[in-house]
């Protein structure tokens, strides 16, 4: 699929504002962003991700969906959607995050184990990196093999947030 146009816009749910991105064609949803401070910063980071493509201002048809998942907490609400990754592996560690239950979390380990990757733990962290699906794809919920919440792509305050929110319970506190 070339994706050639997306509208955008910013709503509020929740959790806190996100930008949501949609391509103009298809209608699958190319991004959901939590925003923290910099707005531009997320858009160039869109057009970092796919520099082909013209993002504007507009309403993606997506947006009510992708609002009642997150409000509801619940990322099995069926998205029509488009993974940056187009890798096998990192198709592989969406899928197994996304069969993650709500209130429970995994490592990274784990979720390398899951693949039959085992060695792999790195490289899903790297995934998780890359993940341009907020919540619809729960990285959030990977965590450290120690319980420790590391990295999350809109801060550790973020993936905190979104975890007490769904009832896991935290052992640890964020380094």
């Amino acid at each position: 699929m070339i994706i050639r146009e997306c509208v955008y816009e910013v709503a509020q749910s929740n959790q806190g504002e996100v930008l949501i991105a949609e391509c103009t064609a298809s209608g699958k949803v190319v991004a959901i962003y939590f925003v923290d401070d910099d707005l531009n910063l997320l858009i160039e980071d869109l057009n970092g991700a796919y520099p082909t493509v013209k993002f504007v201002p507009g309403t993606p048809t997506q947006t009510s969906i992708i609002l009642r998942a997150i409000n509801e907490l619940d990322c099995t609400i069926k998205i029509n959607m488009v993974h940056k990754s187009d890798t096998t592996f990192g198709m592989q560690v969406y899928t197994a995050i996304m069969n993650i239950p709500k209130g429970q979390t995994r490592s990274y380990s784990d979720i390398a184990r899951e693949i039959g990757n085992p060695s792999a733990t790195r490289a899903v962290a790297g995934a998780c990196a890359r993940n341009n699906l907020a919540y619809i794809v729960p990285c959030h919920r990977v965590i450290g093999t120690n319980g420790n919440m590391s990295g999350y792509r809109w801060g550790i305050a973020k993936k905190r947030a979104l975890l007490q929110a769904e009832g896991a319970e935290l052992r640890f506190s964020a380094m």
